[in-house]
């Protein structure tokens, strides 16, 4: 009972004031589209990058959606179109797993200026101001859905979108399209 009391009681201490960060894992099988890791990640449903070291150095093959010890590829274009930047090939055994993929940098969506720097308190990490995605949505004529919030992460390099209402913080993994995690404000 005290094993599980202090399970419980170190989630949520981590969650509060996270620094969410890199985690690290090889391919150790692969099957069709899901591939086997040889750790698990933390957050079910966190984006991945995949990538292949060459002679000629480190490529990115595709985007992953994680789910404990396994991925999907969810994305084979993962740098945006730069084609000196991405290796087309098929994932292979010993390709190396970026799990969290730049989650050092955060944007946050707040209703108020107060409830954003509230919510900036709760993490350790580098935010792009959010007045950056409302002039993008401004001036590509788009509303804020999934579709805007992976388009704009991948042109500003973002990993996480914290989404904020007066009690809950949602964190919302915009490449994988999944909500990782919800904390108290």
């Amino acid at each position: 009972m005290i094993k599980l009391f202090s399970l419980i009681l170190f989630s949520i201490v981590t969650l509060y004031a996270q620094s969410f960060s890199k985690t690290y894992a090889t391919v150790v099988a692969i099957d069709g589209n899901t591939l086997t890791l040889s750790n698990p990640m933390p957050y079910n449903g966190m984006s991945a990058l995949l990538l292949r070291d060459t002679p000629n150095g480190s490529f990115a093959l595709a985007y992953l959606k994680v789910k404990q010890d396994s991925a999907q590829i969810i994305d084979k274009d993962p740098l945006g179109g730069n084609p000196l930047a991405t290796l087309k090939a098929s994932p292979k055994v010993g390709d190396r797993v970026i799990g969290g993929f730049l989650y050092d940098k955060m944007l946050v969506i707040a209703p108020s200026t107060a409830l954003e720097q509230k919510a900036k308190q709760h993490f350790s990490a580098q935010f792009i101001d959010s007045q950056l995605f409302n002039s993008y949505l401004a001036n590509s004529n788009k509303s804020a859905n999934a579709q805007s919030y992976k388009e704009f992460a991948k042109i500003v390099g973002i990993g996480l979108i914290a989404i904020v209402n007066a009690n809950v913080i949602e964190i919302y993994d915009p490449i994988s399209q999944t909500t990782i995690a919800k904390e108290p404000l």
